[in-house]
């Protein structure tokens, strides 16, 4: 058995209290993470694993003027009863991941900032006080989260740094960027809306859901009307059509009567493969872009093994090119850094899922990453973007084209629209101001994609709130009716850059 034991001094208590502990990890070398049980007694936090192999603790903290984000440990091994101080390590893996990746760009040509240095120079300075005095638990707790503090912020500049100067390279070789930049509507939105027109200014691409559950409401009864008529509305407006996900495997999103499929898995896969086939041969030629399906990796309304979620994957792109064989088609991966395996022991990886399906030759034109940030429960923990294009880097090793489909919520409270409702997580911002601060999360993140090659389709899950949709209080637009800062930005975004 492996335990990870970590001391909280007296000093660091409400740092690590306020944290997401209850969803902390520990990876290893290869980024996936190991199932385990925590527990925090306010003064150790605990790691109970199965092995005892070294890795990195994973831990999304509440960071004065940062806000959420995950932080890391560089590799630890497992010390029998001795225990690693929290805080301490904490600072460490911000120190080093700061330090390494500005070398690392630095090298290939980025210019850091004097705001950069600055914060790197005085969080590195920090972080030597903390260790210098470990002894001092009181003292070296307190400068480590002073450390914390400089250099995620440090981390905050360096990601601008490169997005901002990565997407100026690619402006001088490309006039416009050819990536698709879309937001996912729920038919028949956003036809007869009073802000269709801003729809149409912000977008080149709609992504219009086709949610199972919304098609076939019963079993063999198939409605198309909603959906015909969003498809014919983008289309008329020179919009690409990213048609899906056809199976979004969220309980909500799935059709009720599901229930009589719990026990059989081979009807619950006829009647999938079915739905696919008859929805794609409806809409054939008139979309430009199939999303197959997400979420498949991680855990849903009917329980599968590993091979039955294989095969329904298989089943359902083999339905999609035998039905429509000359239009791209993805497949989508939920929670792409693969938090849900700290849960869950029988998940599994994205990465290693992807490799398997790209590997099948069943012809995939490229793959989807859904990332939905700031939500409590199936979503990806904050992370600074240096992380994020991380992330985006290791799947660009498959060598597929990228769709990437993000969400964060623009207000708080019930919401009684969102068909897979989840609580938010607060911000922790200063200005209180849930709108703004989508737009201070997102805003990062969509320049981050805008500056990889690889990514070829940057998705916002939700149009507007005053309409059925997705997440809770995901729309560019709120339930007022009044569009929210991001919708300005994706507007601009588009008219600056984007074909």
């Amino acid at each position: 058995m492996g335990q990870l034991l970590f001391d909280v001094p007296d000093a660091a208590r409400d740092f690590i209290a306020g944290s997401l502990w209850k969803d902390a990890y520990v990876c290893g070398i290869e980024g996936v993470p190991f199932q385990s049980q925590n527990r925090f007694d306010g003064s150790r936090l605990t790691i109970h694993r199965e092995i005892s192999n070294s890795g990195k603790l994973h831990l999304t903290c509440r960071i004065p003027n940062v806000g959420y984000r995950s932080l890391s440990t560089c590799s630890l091994r497992c010390l029998d009863e001795e225990a690693h101080l929290l805080p301490l390590e904490l600072a460490r893996g911000s120190c080093y991941r700061a330090r390494v990746q500005s070398d690392i760009w630095k090298r290939s040509g980025l210019v850091l900032s004097e705001k950069f240095l600055d914060l790197l120079d005085r969080g590195t300075r920090e972080f030597l006080i903390a260790t210098s005095c470990r002894a001092d638990l009181t003292k070296s707790s307190e400068a480590s989260i002073r450390a914390i503090e400089l250099l995620e912020l440090a981390n905050t500049e360096l990601g601008e740094s490169y997005s901002m100067q990565s997407i100026a390279f690619r402006k001088q070789r490309e006039t416009q960027l050819g990536t698709l930049i879309a937001a996912t509507v729920v038919p028949p939105s956003p036809v007869g809306s009073n802000t269709a027109d801003k729809f149409v200014s912000a977008f080149n691409a709609a992504a219009v859901r086709m949610n199972w559950a919304d098609i076939e409401t019963d079993s063999g009864a198939f409605d198309f009307d909603q959906a015909d008529q969003t498809i014919s509305f983008c289309a008329a407006n020179g919009q690409r059509i990213i048609g899906g996900p056809l199976i979004d495997f969220r309980t909500r999103l799935m059709p009720h009567w599901l229930y009589l499929f719990e026990d059989d898995f081979e009807s619950f896969l006829k009647a999938a493969i079915h739905y696919v086939e008859t929805t794609v041969a409806k809409f054939r030629g008139r979309v430009q872009l199939w999303n197959c399906a997400t979420g498949l990796n991680t855990p849903g309304p009917i329980a599968m093994d590993d091979e039955q979620t294989m095969r329904l994957a298989v089943g359902i792109l083999q339905a999609v090119r035998r039905t429509d064989p000359n239009t791209p088609v993805v497949m989508s991966f939920d929670q792409p850094f693969g938090e849900y395996l700290g849960k869950d022991r029988d998940g599994l990886s994205p990465l290693h899922f992807a490799d398997a399906l790209v590997r099948s030759g069943l012809g995939m034109a490229g793959i989807g990453l859904e990332c939905r940030f700031f939500y409590q429960e199936h979503a990806t923990q904050p992370r600074s973007t240096v992380d994020f294009g991380q992330m985006i880097d290791r799947w660009a090793t498959l060598g597929m084209p990228m769709l990437v489909q993000l969400s964060a919520p623009g207000g708080k409270g019930p919401d009684p629209l969102a068909q897979a409702p989840t609580d938010v997580l607060e911000y922790a911002a200063s200005n209180n101001d849930p709108a703004a601060d989508q737009l201070r999360i997102a805003g990062p993140l969509i320049r981050t994609l805008l500056a990889k090659h690889i990514v070829h389709g940057i998705v916002w899950d939700g149009w507007c709130d005053q309409v059925p949709h997705v997440m809770t209080h995901g729309g560019l637009v709120d339930d007022m009716g009044q569009p929210r800062p991001l919708l300005e930005y994706l507007t601009r975004v588009r008219s600056e850059f984007l074909a």
